[in-house]
């Protein structure tokens, strides 16, 4: 057996014992999720990228020792590591969904509508077709609309183009019930339902769509490059309409599971992915050999890749052990008190949460590690606000933050996309139109908690 082999054997049973314990929960259920949590780690720590395996060996450090200072280390530990499983079901799930999506022809046939778009039209149907397909589909959503940046010659057009769909896809983070945000969001603070917090999300995003077609066009419009619009079919109803129903479907499924049977919902979407997408790339096979030439090549490929998911779990691993460890030593009370010694505004706290979120994603940071760490040391209660206003807080530049970090997946792939280093669109392209959003973030959310909240 090979090392891959037994990888990805080990992080599929740690799926199953994931999910088997959220729906029944049976003996030593959390004791062997987080062994298997830790031997995946141990295999494929030495394969990561040496800057993400040095950050996450940093946070997971600090984590530790934060804990050892609060005399739970043992605690820590076990809780850190336990509630990290539930994203890397959510990580599963997301990798099983992107093959079919980007080889399925009814969102094919809408990828060559969009980029077929007029000058005019283009930016807010690019903005629009990454932020509802990336909300249902994650980066497979990058992957069918990048052919539109990747093929531009003018260079000031494919910086639109680039930062258009980038910030649809991102912005989707503020409510796409899919998106990793909110599985970390719910996580972090709990007590609140994905119907709560997806109307506030949802209505935030049109303002930074807003915002970014107002910065296009008066910061990076100019008149269209010969030849930089390809023919293709009209985007019409029916073209949208039939990519909606395959996305509808998994919508329904995944939700109906959420709410007929009480599931998370990574748990979920981890029960649904799978099935729903071997049905999906079977369907794809016109001639007969529906098995063999779709669905089994699509399982066989899954479980060679699962191991490549060693870096969004070292990330989220280190991330929930030092917000679990931070919160040993600086329990809440200690500081609600403090912000009640000095009398510190709710409004400051989450505007300074805001914008911490924007220059710590500068620095690289993953916003799962600011979520995490407020979620388990300024808690809604101690801060002064709603749930809700503390969650539209966190994910309104949850997304948008990536964008200003050069080690993004986000900014990794559009880099590889338009051939520039990633810290050229992380640091100069992105940083002007990012901040103007984080404002409308910091002012939306101020506004929503005194009108709905107060």
């Amino acid at each position: 057996m090979t090392r891959n082999t037994a990888s990805a054997i080990i992080y599929l049973v740690l799926v199953a014992v994931a999910i088997t314990s959220k729906i029944w929960p049976f003996p030593l259920g959390r004791e062997i999720g987080v062994a298997l949590t830790v031997v995946f780690l141990l295999m494929e720590l030495s394969r990561a990228p040496s800057l993400q395996r040095n950050v996450g060996m940093l946070l997971f450090g600090l984590g530790v020792l934060a804990a050892w200072f609060g005399d739970d280390l043992a605690g820590a530990l076990m809780d850190g590591l336990e509630r990290s499983q539930i994203f890397l079901v959510m990580f599963f799930a997301v990798m099983w969904l992107r093959e079919p999506a980007v080889t399925s022809p009814s969102l094919q046939t809408l990828r060559d509508a969009v980029v077929a778009q007029p000058a005019g039209r283009r930016y807010p149907i690019l903005w629009l077709s990454g932020h509802f397909l990336g909300s249902v589909l994650n980066l497979a959503a990058l992957s069918l609309l990048s052919s539109m940046v990747g093929e531009q010659k003018d260079a000031r057009l494919r910086k639109r183009l680039s930062l258009g769909l980038m910030l649809g896809f991102t912005t989707a983070s503020t409510w796409g019930p899919f998106y990793v945000s909110i599985s970390v969001i719910l996580s972090a603070i709990p007590g609140l339902s994905w119907f709560e917090i997806a109307p506030l999300g949802l209505g935030l995003s049109v303002f930074l769509l807003i915002v970014g077609w107002s910065y296009d066009r008066i910061f990076l419009r100019e008149k269209p490059a010969p030849g930089s619009i390809r023919e293709s079919r009209p985007l019409t109803p029916a073209t949208i309409g039939r990519a909606g129903i395959v996305l509808i479907q998994l919508i329904v499924l995944v939700m109906g599971a959420h709410e007929l049977m009480g599931l998370s919902i990574p748990v979920a979407l981890g029960v649904t992915a799978p099935p729903f997408a071997i049905a999906w790339a079977w369907v794809q096979v016109q001639d007969g050999a529906r098995w063999s030439n779709g669905a089994a090549p699509l399982i066989r490929r899954i479980f060679t890749n699962l191991p490549e998911l060693r870096n969004e779990a070292i990330a989220f691993v280190a991330a929930s052990v030092l917000g679990v460890g931070v919160s040993k030593v600086l329990p809440p009370e200690t500081i609600g008190a403090a912000i009640a010694e000095y009398g510190v505004h709710p409004d400051l706290v989450m505007v300074s949460i805001i914008f911490g979120m924007f220059l710590l994603g500068m620095g690289g940071l993953h916003p799962v590690v600011i979520a995490i760490l407020v979620g388990e040391v300024l808690p809604p209660d101690v801060i002064g606000i709603a749930p809700e206003v503390l969650a539209v807080a966190l994910l309104g530049v949850w997304g948008t933050s990536t964008m200003v970090s050069p080690f993004s997946a986000t900014t990794l792939f559009m880099a590889r996309v338009v051939g520039l280093p990633s810290h050229v669109i992380a640091w100069r392209w992105g940083p002007p139109v990012i901040a103007l959003t984080t404002c409308v973030v910091a002012v939306y959310v101020v506004i929503i908690r005194h009108l709905l909240y107060s």
